[in-house]
This record gives structure tokens, C-alpha cells and sequence, in this order.
């Protein structure tokens, strides 16, 4: 691994983190600061799916919706057998274990991928492998505020939110280590990686519209509408960030 490939996958990984501790910063989260913690993080998994994960598996795969639907369908069956195994206990703000899963698999599959693309395009040049860097680190940090807002409204425990982030950022290492290994044997198909990201846009999708949006929407305050027009803005603003420096 190139000193210039390490420093990038470090970059990458401490803005992920970064972006999840802005969220275990303040002390103590109110029930409707968590709710509404809730609400933007549905807007932004909604965000990285329908405007993010679709649009880039489209060109790679004609029968997309295929693999969405699968990823949806596949998380639905997860959630209702760890629902039904753990007799659907529930947190106080009604999430379940199931919920905690989803979240933590779809960003594991979400981060490999996005770590082999890293991988990939340093295979192809270094020119390419910066310009694909540069876009995901400033698309790393709403991630991280994602995951680690979600997380911390399921469990209601930073100690394990801290934990399950740092795991989640060395993920995006292992989808380096695992193109780089691959670049040895077989060039790397497009296509061959379209179809787990197609599927977690699915998983998003699921836990952003029936996980997340309906918990938050259990109160009648205002700020749950604002919080969630406000994930989709700030996932909108840090893609043309992005977009702008690619």
C-alpha cells in the first residue's frame, strides 16, 4: 500500500468518525432532540440511497431496481425473525434490536464498497485514486453524523455508539485491502460491485421509511419535519462539495 493510498484511507476514515462524534459531543440528548436526531438521520440514509447509491449502480446495472428490492426484501426478513426470536422487545423509543443491525450491516457493506472503489481507482492511477478520495471524505462525514445519530437513538449508549463507529471506519480499510488483493488475481468488475450497493440502497431505503421515519414520527412536534428536510439538505450541500472538488 502506497504512502499516499494510506494517508487518503486514513483521512477517509478519521473524517467518518469525526462526523459520528460530532454527535456524541453533548452531554445529554433530550426525548425529542433524539427523535429528531431520528428524523434527520432517515432523511440522509433516504439521501445517500435515492440520490446517491440508485444513481451510481444505474449505468452498471440495467435491472437495478432488482437488487434494491432484494436488499429491501432481505432486511424486512431480518427484522421480523430478530423481532420474533427476541419477542419484539423494544427501547423507550420503540426501536428493536433488528433496527441496530440493519443500520450497522447496510453502512459495513456501504464502507467496504466505497473503500474498494478507493482501491480501485489507485489500481487504475494515482491522478484518479486522489479525485475519488477528495469526493468521499467530504461524503464520509454526513455518513458518520448518520450512523452515529442512528445508532445513538436505538441504544441510547455512547460508550457502544463510539464503538460500533470506530468498527464501522475500519471497514472502509478492509474494501482497500480487499482491491488491492483482487488486483493481483482478476480486474476488478464494475458491474460484480454494483450489486451489494444496489442492495444496500435497498436496506437504507427499508430502514429510513419504515425503521426510522415512523418512530420519529410518534410525536407531533415540528421540528421532526424540519430535522428531516434538514438531513436531505445537508446530505445535498456535502455531495456538491464533493462534486465541486471532483
Amino acid at each position: 500500500m502506497s504512502t499516499v493510498l494510506l494517508i487518503v484511507v486514513l483521512i477517509s476514515s478519521v473524517a467518518y468518525i469525526l462526523g459520528g462524534m460530532l454527535v456524541l459531543i453533548k452531554k445529554k440528548w433530550s426525548q425529542n432532540s433524539v427523535l429528531a436526531m431520528t428524523a434527520m438521520s432517515a432523511g440522509l440514509l433516504l439521501s445517500i440511497s435515492i440520490l446517491d447509491l440508485i444513481p451510481d449502480t444505474q449505468e452498471q446495472l440495467s435491472n437495478n431496481s432488482l437488487y434494491i428490492m432484494l436488499g429491501l426484501v432481505i432486511m424486512y426478513l431480518v427484522s421480523y425473525l430478530t423481532s420474533v426470536s427476541k419477542k419484539r422487545k423494544s427501547n423507550i423509543h420503540g426501536f428493536d434490536e433488528s433496527s441496530m443491525m440493519g443500520i450497522s450491516l447496510g453502512m459495513s457493506l456501504h464502507n467496504v464498497f466505497e473503500g474498494v472503489s478507493i482501491g480501485v481507482s489507485y489500481a487504475i492511477s494515482v491522478n484518479l485514486g486522489l479525485v475519488v478520495s477528495l469526493a468521499l471524505i467530504f461524503h464520509k462525514i454526513p455518513e458518520g453524523i448518520t450512523y452515529a445519530s442512528s445508532v445513538f437513538a436505538i441504544t441510547q449508549n455512547r460508550r457502544k455508539t463510539a464503538i460500533n463507529l470506530f468498527i464501522q471506519g475500519l471497514f472502509i480499510w478492509l474494501g482497500v485491502g480487499l482491491a488491492i488483493l483482487l488486483s493481483y488475481f482478476t480486474e476488478i468488475n464494475e458491474k460484480f460491485m454494483a450489486i451489494p450497493i444496489a442492495m444496500t440502497a435497498g436496506i437504507f431505503i427499508y430502514l429510513g421509511g419504515t425503521s426510522l421515519l415512523p418512530v420519529a414520527n410518534k410525536i407531533t412536534n415540528r421540528t421532526i419535519p424540519i430535522s428531516f428536510v434538514c438531513g436531505v439538505i445537508f446530505f445535498l450541500i456535502f455531495r456538491s462539495i464533493s462534486e465541486l472538488l471532483g
